[in-house]
């Protein structure tokens, strides 16, 4: 397992502290930079039920195969404590080649993960062609791994220099603030954003717009993932966190599943107007992500609706926070 930046120092916490947490949030940056752990658990115990013990696992970029990966290996380490699973909807899979031919797209791109990979990127909610494309990325990383090129590669030509390893603070439970770490990336997302706030008002009028691009599949591909985890006899939720760049997809993923899968909880705050106090643009970092003030007033909303959700299913009922 090479080491994968927030991913392998978060996992490893995980690993030794699991039994100090009973709800873990899966998901991508949405989740690292959204989901604010004190946060939540206050606003779970002042909405009634007890008090939770919550572990941010966010990650950059996580695709379906590697939320999957990520959720067995949760469940294993958290045997006997954990009590409730929120995973995010994940992301397709890479649309450029050298994301797929990386150390940690390599791997994922054993025998095992093919199926989980091709799962996530079919059931997107995009056109046939985007998808197509995206499985030939796939294909492309995964011939140069296991032909050999790959591994010679790395062997023959490392990187000049590693970058400097993630310290991951346990005192944020796995949360991290966007812009406390700065880096030229993240400093450029934020200059975009104030340089352009006609971006963001464009990126809002997404919001009910009509769209060719079906959601069905992608919300059984989610409520399949939600079963799993609930059969083991441990709550599950889909969180859907405000994006404006995605308000023409998330929202309707949200109301699909909802509607097929009723019992389930589906957290779906990428709605302006039911939520308009969360899509105030002072709150936000750059355009897809918050701020502080941002991920702790969303934080604050999630953990009263946790505990709200939990209570009306059947999971909420048998196996309620403890």
């Amino acid at each position: 397992m090479p080491d994968m930046n927030v991913l392998s120092p978060k996992l490893a916490a995980y690993h030794v502290h699991a039994d100090a947490y009973d709800t873990v949030f899966i998901g991508t940056s949405r989740t690292f930079y959204h989901i604010v752990p004190d946060e939540v658990e206050a606003a779970v115990e002042s909405a009634g039920c007890p008090r939770p013990s919550v572990f941010n696992f966010g990650v950059f970029g996580l695709t379906g195969a590697e939320q999957d990966w990520l959720v067995d290996q949760v469940l294993d380490a958290g045997e006997g404590t954990l009590r409730t699973v929120v995973i995010e909807d994940p992301l397709p899979g890479a649309r450029a080649l050298d994301n797929a031919t990386n150390e940690r797209a390599r791997f994922f791109h054993g025998p095992a993960e093919y199926g989980p990979t091709v799962k996530s990127i079919t059931s997107f909610p995009e056109s046939a062609p985007k998808k197509i494309f995206r499985l030939g990325i796939f294909g492309a990383g995964a011939a140069y791994d296991l032909s050999g090129v790959g591994r010679a590669a790395a062997l023959f030509f490392p990187a000049p220099e590693k970058p400097d390893l993630f310290k991951l603070d346990m005192g944020f439970d796995g949360f991290e603030i966007l812009g406390s770490h700065p880096t030229p990336d993240i400093d450029a997302r934020r200059q975009d954003f104030l340089d352009h706030p006609a971006k963001f008002d464009a990126a809002m009028a997404r919001y009910g717009a009509a769209s060719d691009e079906k959601v069905a599949a992608r919300a059984v591909y989610l409520e399949d993932r939600l079963r799993r985890i609930r059969s083991l006899g441990i709550n599950s939720a889909l969180f859907i966190s405000p994006d404006p760049e995605e308000l023409d997809r998330t929202p309707r993923v949200g109301v699909e599943l909802a509607r097929i899968a009723p019992d389930l909880p589906v957290l779906n705050f990428n709605r302006p107007d039911a939520y308009p106090d969360l899509f105030e643009r002072g709150l936000w970092f750059d355009h897809s992500h918050y701020g502080e003030f941002g991920a702790r007033a969303l934080s604050r909303v999630l953990g009263a609706e946790l505990c709200s959700e939990l209570k009306r299913s059947d999971a909420g009922a048998q196996h309620a926070i403890r």
